[in-house]
Order: structure tokens, then sequence, then C-alpha cells
């Protein structure tokens, strides 16, 4: 089979040769990377099976409305070695701002003032005139025909509406209002499923697809959120996306980290074809045997292998890891073997690293034939 078949037959649940082997973020456009992480992007160029994104333009806030501005500026940051990115939104109401320190030695950065911090910025927020996006989609095309039987395709929609709420309020703010303010949650969440739904009719009557990507429910997971708002801002919003692709003849497939165990049939209510990472534990709190039998017949699984342990654990032992994952993904089939995170994370890669990554590509290829 090509990599294509493959990956199309595992998402169908059909019968295929092997268990697809994938890493996230490669694909035949990336250009010269690092010294230390090419030998796997040439490695998983040559033998593994691709997933490549392609966005559509989806606007600010959703709408193409010409009524929002954006300006920046960088200024000194009060944390040592960051600058702060200073990103200000002219809406009819009035400006919102968000405020990011940017680290100078490459460290991960930091949201320090969100957008949202009170009723009177959601009102600024929602004063930004609606105005459908309706960008060219030829790209989806040229891009999958260009990757061939290399692999797959896959449309990346905007985050789903919580996921958006969160991203402009953040965390804590979320966790209080989640509480003191759930008309307003609802009321944010409404207006951006609407343009969400809106967004995917004109993606669908463009006829892009099939598969669709998304992230988003992680930021309403336990312990983050509650099982009654995972179900109420994820599982019944994410549905009527779902439904709306599944209509069309498409799948969808999610990104999710963290610990799934609270809401993990969630995902099948909502109606996900493919479900990437399932974390294992100790970060997640699934294994791999768990999530076969509760969820294994209803979705294709993508992951359960931890990116913590590519860069810690003893090649010996991870390949022992690997080939129990790979058993154990393998029961009734759709099942995909990949990491919880890209070979990307970080600048370069360990000799230790790098030799896991290619271990999970030869031990896939060797134990995951059907």
């Amino acid at each position: 089979m090509t990599s294509r078949e493959r990956l199309e037959a595992t998402l169908r649940g059909d019968a295929t040769d092997r268990v697809p082997v994938w890493a996230w973020g490669v694909h035949p456009w990336l250009g010269p990377v690092d010294p230390t992480i090419q030998p796997v992007v040439d490695a998983y160029l040559e033998r593994g099976d691709l997933i490549h994104w392609w966005g559509p333009d989806a606007g600010t806030f959703l709408t193409a409305s010409k009524h929002v501005t954006v300006t920046t500026e960088v200024r000194p940051s009060v944390y040592p070695a960051f600058e702060d990115y200073v990103a200000t939104y002219m809406t009819p109401a009035g400006p919102l701002t968000r405020v990011t320190a940017v680290s100078l030695e490459g460290k991960p950065s930091r949201c320090t003032k969100y957008l949202i911090e009170s009723e009177g910025d959601v009102d600024r927020l929602l004063s930004v005139p609606y105005v459908p996006p309706r960008p060219d989609c030829a790209g989806l095309f040229e891009v999958d025909a260009a990757l061939g039987d290399r692999g797959i395709t896959a449309v990346a929609l905007p985050p789903d509406p919580v996921y958006f709420f969160n991203d402009i309020t953040g965390s804590e703010t979320f966790a209080l209002w989640s509480v003191e303010k759930r008309d307003l949650i609802d009321r944010v969440v409404g207006v951006f499923l609407e343009r969400t739904l809106d967004f995917l009719e004109w993606l669908v009557s463009q006829r892009v697809g099939p598969l669709f990507f998304y992230v988003g429910p992680e930021l309403c997971i336990p312990p983050l959120q509650s099982p009654r708002d995972f179900e109420e801002w994820v599982v019944g919003p994410d549905r009527q996306m779902i439904d709306l692709v599944h209509a069309a003849g498409g799948q969808m497939f999610v990104h999710c980290h963290g610990r799934m165990g609270p809401v993990l049939e969630g995902f099948v209510r909502m109606g996900v074809d493919m479900l990437h990472p399932i974390e294992p534990p100790p970060m997640g709190d699934v294994t791999m045997v768990e999530a076969k039998r509760r969820v294994g017949s209803d979705l294709c699984i993508a992951g359960n292998l931890q990116e913590h342990d590519i860069h810690t654990m003893p090649t010996d032992h991870f390949r022992a890891l690997v080939e129990e994952t790979v058993q154990a993904g393998m029961v009734g089939g759709r099942y995909i073997l990949t990491a919880t995170a890209t070979p990307f994370g970080w600048p370069t890669l360990s000799d230790l690293a790098r030799e896991n990554w290619l271990a999970m590509l030869d031990v896939g290829l060797q134990v995951g034939r059907y």
C-alpha cells in the first residue's frame, strides 16, 4: 500500500498492511533543519507516512472585517532576558491589548496580559462587525497534489470556540468565570461557534477536505475544567462542527493533550474520527490498552508515546516500550504510531533523542505489520 492508502484505510477502520508511522511536523517542504535533527527528518520522509496541514485564512477573530487593525511594539520586559511584544487590537468600541514576554534565549514565551479581562473587554471584542471569511482554497489542491501518495493533507481549522475563549482570557479568568459568569462564556462560545460553522460551510462548499483538523478541547478538561464544562463547552458545540463535516463526507482529526481519563468517551459522542495524542501516564492518565478498550472501536488513535521518554529513556528500553505500544494499538486496527509532540520541540536533538526517534520508526515498520 502507499502511505496515502494506508492512512486513509486506517482512518476508515479498513484492513492495512501495517501500522502507519508518522512524525508530526515532518513534510517535504521543511527545507534544511539543524544537523542534529536532519537524520530524523530524512528517515521519516523516506520511510514514514506523512500528514501535512493546509490552513485557510480565517481572518482576525474569525471575521474578515476591516474594522479591526492591529499594531505591535516591542519594549523591555520586567523579566531578565525577555522582551515584551505588545499587540493592540483597535475595535469600534475601543482597544484590546495582549502582552507576551518573549525569551531572548530560546525559552518558552509567556502571556503576561490577556486580551479579555472584563465584561467590557468582551463587549469590545464583539463590537467588531462580522464579515464571513471567504478564503481562496486552491492552495489545498496544490499541496495535496504535490504530496501525492506520500501521505494525506489535513485542512487545519481555527481552534474550537472554547479554545478561542481560553486563549483570549487565560486559564485563570476562564476558571473563575466558569463559576461566576457561565452565561458570559456561553455567549462568546455561541458567537464563535456560529462563525466556525459558517466558515466550515464555506470550506466544504469549495470541496476541500476530506480530512479536517483542529485543537482546543485540551483547555477544557480536568484539572483545568470539570467534566461538566467539557460536556457543555466542548462536546455540544464541537459535535455541531463535526456533524457538518460528516454530512459533507469528511472526517475530523482532533488534537488534545492532558489527562483525558474522565472525558475520553466524550470524543466519541462528539463524533471524532481520529484523536491525538492520548498521553500515557504519568503525564497523562490513559494507557494504550485502556484507550483501545474504551474507544478503540469508535475512532482512530494516534500516539500514546510520550515525547519526554524520547529524550530520557535508554534506547533499548524505549524500543521495548514502542513495541509494547504498537502491539496494543494494533488490536482491532485504527492505530497510528506517533509521539505526543514533534521532533522540533528543542532547537537541537541530543544523540539519545535522535536515536530514539529513529528507533520508533524502525520498530513501527518491523513490529507493526498485520
